[in-house]
């Protein structure tokens, strides 16, 4: 996802609202589907990032991803919903923090107060996700967002390959995802599972991070290639709060 721009007072593109209430301004980015607009809610009163399908595959995955929402502060909150001829809609929160890879791509790597701070809020995102019967299937730093604020507030997006835990047709029966975060049981094609989500989580911590720190114990027990040797996402964000109680600050 491309960083986005400040809200600016709507206009009106010269098209009709999508759906009578979805105003389309410019493009600010692309995703699996498609492009995504910045587009004013005229319902809601508000900007919107809106995430547009057009051919029948794209409408498919977006379709997916709808039905797989999770609310939690972490999670990236859906706001709407809509079809219009061969236009598909998925409405979202605008973040104007821009992803974890834009942010690392600027700054470099991360020193482990923020780390710890943003892997605390993935593991509490995941443990939720996983909770509704989830499993995501797509964790890496592209799909997390960060809201302006004065400290990071992670949200995980992207749920266009997530599956049902225990599913074996539709997306599960393929091996979708970024293969540079997948484990190598899931790459061999083995079923979507938590632990393939907290695989990615902790590569993540370990590629972001930098120079040593207890940390890179915790993520590399995540990221362990034996799926039953990894802990889950709940046990994770345990032991990452017991490394150093009061070191680091709390998910929130």
């Amino acid at each position: 996802m491309l960083r986005t721009r400040a809200p600016r007072s709507p206009h009106r593109s010269g098209e009709e609202p999508v759906a009578g209430r979805w105003v389309l301004l410019e493009a600010i980015g692309r995703g699996g589907c498609g492009t995504v607009h910045r587009a004013h809610d005229l319902e809601r009163g508000l900007d919107v990032a809106a995430k547009l399908a057009h051919d029948a595959a794209a409408r498919a995955r977006l379709a997916h991803e709808r039905t797989h929402v999770v609310t939690h502060p972490h999670v990236l909150p859906v706001l709407g919903w809509a079809e219009q001829g061969d236009l598909a809609l998925l409405a979202t929160e605008l973040v104007h923090g821009g992803s974890l890879l834009d942010l690392v791509r600027r700054d470099g790597r991360l020193g482990e107060t923020t780390v710890a701070l943003l892997l605390a809020q993935l593991l509490d995102a995941l443990a939720a996700v996983h909770a509704a019967g989830l499993v995501h299937g797509d964790v890496k730093p592209a799909n997390l967002l960060l809201r302006d604020g004065p400290r990071p507030h992670l949200l995980l997006a992207d749920f266009g390959v997530a599956v049902r835990q225990g599913c074996d047709t539709g997306p599960a029966a393929r091996v979708e995802g970024t293969p540079s975060y997948l484990p190598p049981e899931r790459l061999a094609g083995a079923a979507p599972h938590p632990g393939q989500d907290v695989y990615a989580a902790g590569l993540l911590g370990r590629r972001v991070l930098r120079g040593s720190s207890p940390l890179l114990t915790l993520c590399d027990s995540m990221a362990r290639p034996e799926p039953w040797l990894r802990p889950s996402a709940d046990v994770a964000l345990r032991r990452l709060r017991e490394l150093s109680p009061g070191r680091w600050p709390a998910a929130g």
